[in-house]
């Protein structure tokens, strides 16, 4: 059996019948989850785009996609199968939405969306529909829209789902704050937060066209200034234990692989290397890259740190003062450090106003992002904030 080597696509991964782990207890674990809308926030390659593609076939009313889930967990879960097939879904993802300037960037999500509404293009024929409806569709297909109707695009792409199936809708919104971190990195981060901050709220704030909205992303920026008056928005870091093993493979899972590709004899090895990460209450969690392409390969590598840009972590190391370095290297050594952490990263406390490093913020940066791991965490009772022990 093939190792699924950089897809994301959950039907090319069965189809194709490619080595795969059974994540699709989250499906009933979002079902049953009485928030409306959920934020996931995970490190870059531990999964999300794969479990988003999952969610989509298996709720999708598209065509019948059941004999993607023949043989998987969730075939043993009776409330999850009432809804399987049942409801329009929209899926986009912002992965691609970081270019040096915002015009670049608004282009680019001006094409994503162009592209999803392309997906439900047949909402130009429905008697259900009004004309004006429908000049609107044609003008965001046609990219001709000016920045309020994009904002409002999502909302809209909703309520003409849910006015032509008469079902409510399943929002998917992958890797949401990567044109916001292209936007601090770049200089454009007030033009590309005040945009997603109104197609967000407008999408996701009191929507009565929507059955779930699901966001997932590296950070949960501030609320102030992605979130506001967003009520009824839950979120899940890293911290937390909500669906800590659906993220990445477990120690039970790499062993299970090692096994079943014969490499049994290499556990300690990849252990030593790869020696997992701790979301919420899971130990042990292995970042899927890394081991799959260990897998593959037959060599213990450092796969997963050239999976994504680090330009922001570099130069918040470079430019960071002397006892911030001096840290640093007590991580690299292997020891540990105690910091308090809290839950949100707004880009914009990285710097203080006279340019120097947030030192805090910083430290939240490398936790959310994947570069430290909390070996140990516990609550502050007086700032209410996480106390964590953080290692390399």
């Amino acid at each position: 059996m093939l190792l699924p080597s950089g897809i994301d696509d959950f039907k090319d991964i069965i189809e194709g019948n490619y080595y795969y782990i059974d994540k699709t207890g989250l499906i009933g674990d979002l079902l049953r989850d009485g928030a409306n809308v959920i934020l996931i926030t995970r490190p870059r390659r531990f999964g999300k785009s794969l479990n988003f593609y999952m969610i989509k076939y298996f709720f999708s009313n598209e065509k019948d996609y059941s004999y993607l889930f023949k043989g998987l967990k969730i075939e043993n879960d009776p409330l999850a199968l009432e809804h399987m097939n049942k409801y329009p879904v929209i899926h986009i993802t912002f992965k691609d939405a970081k270019t040096s300037s915002w015009e670049e960037t608004y282009d680019v999500l001006k094409s994503v969306i162009s592209k999803e509404y392309d997906k439900h293009s047949y909402l130009l024929e429905s008697e259900k529909l009004r004309e004006h409806h429908k000049k609107y569709i044609i003008k965001i297909l046609e990219k001709r829209g000016e920045p309020v109707d994009y904002r409002e695009s999502l909302y809209n792409l909703t309520y003409f789902l849910e006015t032509h199936f008469g079902k409510k809708v399943i929002l998917l919104i992958d890797e949401y704050d990567v044109p916001i971190e292209s936007g601090y990195v770049n200089g454009y981060y007030e033009q590309v937060v005040d945009f997603m901050r109104g197609m967000l709220t407008a999408a996701l704030k009191g929507n009565i066209s929507l059955f779930k909205g699901l966001l997932t992303g590296v950070y949960r920026v501030a609320k102030e200034d992605i979130f506001s008056g967003l009520n009824n928005l839950v979120v899940y870091t890293i911290l937390d234990d909500f669906y800590s093993p659906y993220f990445g493979f477990t120690t039970e899972e790499v062993k299970k692989m090692l096994s079943d590709f014969n490499m049994e004899d290499r556990y300690e090895e990849i252990k030593e290397w790869y020696n997992g990460y701790r979301f919420g209450n899971a130990e042990g969690i292995y970042n899927p890259w890394s081991v799959i392409e260990c897998v593959r390969r037959k060599v213990a590598q450092a796969y997963w740190i050239n999976t994504s840009g680090n330009d922001l972590i570099r130069e918040l190391i470079f430019n960071s003062p002397s006892q911030v370095k001096q840290k640093i290297e007590k991580l690299l050594s292997g020891e540990g450090l105690t910091e308090m952490i809290e839950s949100t990263c707004a880009l914009r406390d990285l710097r203080y106003e006279n340019g120097s490093i947030n030192e805090s913020a910083m430290w939240r940066l490398f936790l959310f992002g994947g570069y430290l791991t909390p070996k140990s965490k516990k609550i502050d009772s007086t700032f209410g904030q996480w106390v964590c022990e953080l290692y390399p």
